[in-house]
């Protein structure tokens, strides 16, 4: 009937794996000493990812099953990366047990690193017209850091690692300030640092 599409019901979807390095890097090799360049590129590229997604689930590894009581999401895992430095690497993992989470999102994200680092070097603190303060200054494991509250989505703590990469964690249902930073606390930040 016209105007009446099939709905797929088969297939068995698209099978997640990380690009191999090393083949990668050879067809660049070749691609480039056949004078191939965007084939070369793209290469390199596609390694570049598949090194990125190796040192996410290394990292994802590294972190407890546990965190401020609250198991493990495996589900939630996530690693992601573009295979571009500035904007590629993202790993996130889950917390959760009833109406309580605490998230961890390590990125390579410069862009939102500038942000973090302009509340950093700002002098004051940021407040509401009814006095309620937003966002301060803190430190998690020594490492300079900015928290921010929020009565809809809960705590949110950055953690600039260098120039390039930062820890977001996110708490939802968290009594106050200091069960988030005990939970951030949690968290081996310079092992991630290392690492990255």
């Amino acid at each position: 009937v016209y105007g009446k599409n099939p709905r797929n019901n088969s297939g068995g979807g698209i099978v997640a794996a990380p690009p191999d390095v090393n083949e990668n890097l050879t067809s660049a090799e070749t691609a480039y000493k056949g004078g191939s360049f965007s084939e070369a590129r793209y290469a390199i590229q596609q390694a570049m990812i598949g090194v990125e997604m190796q040192i996410g689930e290394k990292l994802l590894k590294s972190l407890p099953e546990t965190v401020a009581g609250l198991p493990i999401e495996k589900e939630a895992d996530q690693v992601t990366s573009s295979g571009y430095g500035w904007v590629g690497l993202t790993i996130h993992r889950e917390y959760l047990k009833d109406e309580k989470q605490f998230s961890v999102t390590i990125a390579n994200n410069a862009l939102m690193l500038s942000a973090i680092n302009m509340y950093l070097s700002n002098s004051g603190y940021s407040q509401t017209t009814n006095g309620e303060q937003k966002w301060k200054r803190t430190q998690v494991k020594g490492n300079k850091a900015v928290i921010e509250y929020d009565a809809d989505s809960g705590y949110k703590i950055t953690v600039p690692l260098g120039q390039s990469s930062m820890v977001l964690f996110e708490g939802v249902n968290f009594k106050d300030e200091q069960e988030m930073l005990s939970a951030a606390n949690q968290i081996d930040t310079e092992k991630i640092k290392k690492t990255l």
